[in-house]
C-alpha cells in the first residue's frame, strides 16, 4: 500500500520536476522510499532475531520436556527401590526380633545349665572326697590286716 502511494506521488511529481529543477515532492517521495527500505530492512532483521528466539524457545521446551520425562522415570525407579528397601527393613526387623528372642532363650538356658553344672560339680567333689576317704580307709585297713596276718600265720 505504501508503494502504491509512493508510485502515485511519483507520477504527480514528474510534471513539477520538469518545470523547475528541484522538486520538493520528489524529495519527499525519495525520503519515503528510503524510510520504507529502512523499515523493511529492520523488519527483516527483527524477523530473523525472532526466528532465532523461537528456535531457542522450542529447543528449551524440548529439553525441559525430556528432563521432566527423565526425572519422572527416575522418580518411579527410586520409589520402587524405596519400596524394596522398606520391605527389606521389615524383614530384617522381624529377624532381629526373632534373634533377640532366641538370644534371650539361649541366655536363660546357659544360666540354667551353669547352675546344674555347678551343682553337679559340688556333688562330684563331695562324692570324690567321700570315695577318697573310703579308699584311704581301705588302704589303712589292708595295711593293718597284713600286719595282723603276718603276726598270726
Amino acid at each position: 500500500m505504501q508503494r502504491a502511494f509512493a508510485s502515485g506521488l511519483a507520477l504527480l511529481a514528474a510534471p513539477l520536476a520538469a518545470a523547475g529543477g528541484a522538486n520538493p515532492l520528489g524529495e519527499v517521495i525519495s525520503l519515503m522510499d528510503e524510510l520504507a527500505a529502512k523499515v523493511t530492512k529492520e523488519g527483516e532483521v527483527e524477523a530473523k532475531a525472532f526466528g532465532e528466539y523461537m528456535e531457542w524457545c522450542d529447543d528449551a521446551s524440548k529439553n525441559a520436556k525430556f528432563s521432566i520425562e527423565d526425572a519422572t522415570k527416575q522418580k518411579a525407579e527410586l520409589e520402587a527401590r524405596i519400596s524394596g528397601y522398606s520391605s527389606d527393613i521389615e524383614v530384617a526387623g522381624s529377624k532381629i526380633e526373632e534373634l533377640a528372642k532366641t538370644i534371650g532363650t539361649s541366655e536363660s538356658d546357659v544360666k540354667d545349665a551353669t547352675l546344674v553344672r555347678e551343682k553337679e560339680a559340688a556333688d562330684f567333689a563331695a562324692s570324690e572326697k567321700e570315695l577318697m576317704e573310703t579308699v584311704d580307709a581301705l588302704g589303712r585297713a589292708i595295711g593293718i590286716l597284713e600286719k595282723e596276718m603276718a603276726k598270726n600265720p
